[in-house]
């Protein structure tokens, strides 16, 4: 196949099966083919010396020299913020934090049913809407306790994803 301008390559290719070609047909792609490649090596030489006198490739080094150093400090600092957090104990009070909330809504929900009971005992007419008022108290704090379990498991979560991204990239 000769080197052809990649426009063109098309053609020459949908053209080949229907010609046959002959020796001087051969010979004269061979001198296009040679006057192609030293066309090009001569692209490509002025192309490299054009790179090396404009300062191109240092300059890119540099960039890419200094873009690793920044990389590296980021993982550093992300390293010792983990490390921190795990000695710290956050996470550890963040979890036994939501567990107090949550008991605290059920013991709060219990304390309301109480009410509600004490309600209808001196109030008959009352202990249907008191029954109701306690239901929706106890869905909504039940509710409120679960969310705050998932978004500290959330949270435990992500420090743990940190965590290992930080033990990856460290080594």
């Amino acid at each position: 196949m000769t080197l052809v301008e990649p426009e063109n390559r098309a053609e020459v290719l949908h053209e080949m099966p229907k010609k046959r070609i002959t020796a001087q047909d051969a010979v004269n792609k061979i001198q296009f083919v040679a006057k192609r490649i030293r066309e090009y090596s001569t692209m490509i030489r002025e192309t490299t010396r054009t790179l090396r006198e404009s300062g191109a490739i240092p300059e890119l080094a540099d960039s890419i020299r200094e873009i690793t150093s920044v990389v590296r400090d980021t993982v550093r600092d992300i390293h010792q913020t983990a490390t921190e957090l795990k000695e710290s104990g956050v996470a550890g009070e963040i979890a036994r934090s939501v567990e107090e909330a949550g008991k605290t809504a059920r013991d709060t929900v219990q304390t309301v049913r109480d009410t509600a009971n004490q309600f209808g005992e001196a109030a008959p007419r009352t202990t249907k809407a008191m029954r109701r008022g306690a239901e929706r108290v106890k869905k909504e704090s039940a509710l409120a306790g679960e969310k705050m379990k998932q978004g500290a498991e959330n949270i435990m979560q992500t420090a743990r994803s940190k965590a290992e991204l930080v033990r990856t990239q460290s080594k």
